[in-house]
C-alpha cells in the first residue's frame, strides 16, 4: 500500500497540471483529481484529456505492475458529450456517488441526489429521538 501510495502521487500530481480544472457555476476553479489511499477520480472536462489520463495510467501500471480494472471504475459525463467514453474501456454511468456526494448529469439532478439522501437521514433520525420514551431534559441533549 505504501509503495502504491508513493508511486500513485507523482501521476495525481501530473494530472492536476496537465488537466483542465473544475469549474462550478461562477466560482473558482477545482483541482481535477480527487484521491485517498488508492481511489482516484479524476474530474474530465474535454475528451483530450483522456490520453493524458490514460497515459498516466500506463506510467502507474508499469512502475508499480498493478493494473487499472475497468469493472471497478465508473465513469460520468457531465454536460454535452458528443464523443463515447471508450478509451479506458470504463462503464459510463448516470450517477456516480463520491464521498457521499452524488453527481449526476446536470448541478440540479446532483443537488437533488444528494441532498434528498441527507433530508430521508435527518427524518429517520428524527423519527427515532420522537420515538424513544425520554423526560423533556434528556430530549434536549
Amino acid at each position: 500500500m505504501v509503495l502504491y501510495a508513493l508511486c500513485l502521487h507523482p501521476r495525481i500530481r501530473s494530472l492536476e497540471e496537465n488537466l483542465p480544472g473544475l469549474q462550478i457555476g461562477r466560482s473558482q476553479q477545482f483541482l481535477p483529481v480527487l484521491a485517498y489511499a488508492d481511489d482516484v477520480k479524476v474530474f474530465v472536462t474535454q475528451p483530450a484529456a483522456f490520453a493524458k489520463i490514460r497515459q498516466a495510467v500506463r506510467c502507474f501500471e508499469k512502475a508499480t505492475g498493478a493494473r487499472l480494472n475497468p469493472t471497478k471504475s465508473k465513469a460520468l459525463a457531465v454536460g454535452a458529450w458528443t464523443e463515447p467514453i471508450t478509451i479506458l474501456g470504463i462503464e459510463l454511468y448516470d450517477r456516480v456517488g463520491i464521498l457521499g456526494v452524488i453527481f449526476g448529469p446536470t448541478l440540479a439532478l446532483s443537488v437533488k441526489d444528494s441532498w434528498t439522501g441527507v433530508i430521508r437521514a435527518v427524518r429517520a433520525q428524527a423519527r427515532t429521538a420522537y420515538a424513544r420514551n425520554l423526560c423533556l431534559a434528556q430530549r434536549l441533549l
